[in-house]
C-alpha cells in the first residue's frame, strides 16, 4: 500500500537533502566550482579573454534558499567575476530556463554589484550572456534588477571578522503566495493567490531557515524583513507552490582570478513522498 506523506521541511544540517547532482561537463566545462552538499568553493584563474561560466545543481527540488556568499582576497580580486544563486531551474532536452541573482565585489571596502534576471531557451551557458546574442536560436533575458539601467545595481556586503580580506553577503530567494494583485520588478502583472519569488541581499547573519522558509539567526530568532526591501520580485504564473532545482553559479572574467565560497544556510522544501 502506498501512503502519500506531505512534508514541509527546511534542510539545515542533513547533507542528504542538500545533496547535489553530479555536474555535467556542459554545466561547468572548466571545472571552476568544487565541493559538495552544503559547501562549494571557487579558486579559478581565467587565462583566456572570454568569461568562463559554470554552475552546480541540487539533486532535489526546492521553493527557495539562503546562500552565504564569501568573496575572498578581495583586495587583489575585486571585480573579478560573479558568484550567485540560480533558482527555479529546469532543463528539458538540453534547453535550460532559470532565474539568477549574481553578485560581484566592486572594491575591498564592501561595495557590491548585483543583478537579477531570468533566462529562457539557454542552449549554451558559455555563450555571451548565456546566449542572448546568438544569431540562431538565441536565449531570452528578462531583467528584474537593476531597474535604473546598467548591468549592475549597487549593494553592500560586510567585511568578515573571522577571515581577513573577505566580504560576505547572503542571497535569499523565496517563493511566496501573493496576497494581492501586483506587478513584479519587470512590470509583469500577477493575481492575488499566484506565487511570486522575492529576492533579497541580506547582511544579517543567517543560520538557517525555519519550516516556513523564513530566515533564522544564530539565536534561533526570526530575521525580520519588514524594513528590508527586496532587490527583485518575480511573477511565476504558478497557482500552487512549485519546486524546481537550485544551483550555485559563477562566472570569471577574462584574465581574472575569483576566489570564494558558497554555503547553503537553508532551503525551503515541500514535497510529496510516496512510500510502499
Amino acid at each position: 500500500m502506498k501512503i502519500m506523506k506531505k512534508i514541509a521541511a527546511v534542510t539545515i544540517a542533513a547533507a542528504a537533502l542538500f545533496a547535489f547532482a553530479g555536474c555535467s561537463d556542459a554545466d561547468d566545462p572548466n571545472e571552476m566550482i568544487t565541493g559538495s552538499n552544503k559547501k562549494y568553493e571557487i579558486d579559478y584563474t581565467n587565462t583566456t579573454e572570454d568569461t568562463s561560466r559554470g554552475y552546480h545543481t541540487t539533486a532535489y527540488k526546492h521553493a527557495g534558499a539562503a546562500v552565504q556568499l564569501d568573496f575572498e582576497n578581495v583586495s587583489k580580486n575585486a571585480n573579478a567575476g560573479v558568484m550567485g544563486l540560480i533558482f527555479d531551474l529546469e532543463e528539458k532536452d538540453g534547453v535550460k530556463s532559470f532565474n539568477v541573482i549574481g553578485v560581484k565585489t566592486n572594491n575591498a571596502d564592501g561595495e557590491l554589484g548585483y543583478y537579477v534576471s531570468r533566462f529562457e531557451n539557454v542552449t549554451d551557458i558559455q555563450a555571451e550572456n548565456f546566449g542572448t546574442k546568438l544569431k540562431e536560436n538565441p536565449a531570452k533575458e528578462t531583467v528584474y534588477a537593476p531597474k535604473a539601467g546598467g548591468t549592475f545595481g549597487k549593494a553592500n556586503g560586510i567585511k568578515s571578522t573571522e577571515k581577513d580580506d573577505t566580504i560576505t553577503v547572503y542571497a535569499y530567494a523565496i517563493e511566496k503566495k501573493a496576497e494581492a494583485v501586483g506587478t513584479d520588478s519587470a512590470n509583469k502583472e500577477y493575481a492575488a493567490g499566484e506565487y511570486i519569488y522575492e529576492v533579497y541581499l541580506i547582511n544579517d547573519t543567517v543560520a538557517n531557515l525555519d519550516k516556513d522558509g523564513n530566515l533564522v539567526d544564530d539565536n534561533k530568532q526570526k530575521i525580520e524583513l519588514s524594513s528590508t526591501k527586496a532587490v527583485a520580485t518575480i511573477a511565476t504564473g504558478y497557482t500552487s507552490l512549485t519546486q524546481k532545482k537550485l544551483a550555485v553559479y559563477a562566472n570569471v572574467y577574462g584574465k581574472k582570478t575569483l576566489k570564494g565560497t558558497w554555503t547553503y544556510r537553508g532551503d525551503y522544501k515541500e514535497v510529496g513522498v510516496d512510500e510502499d
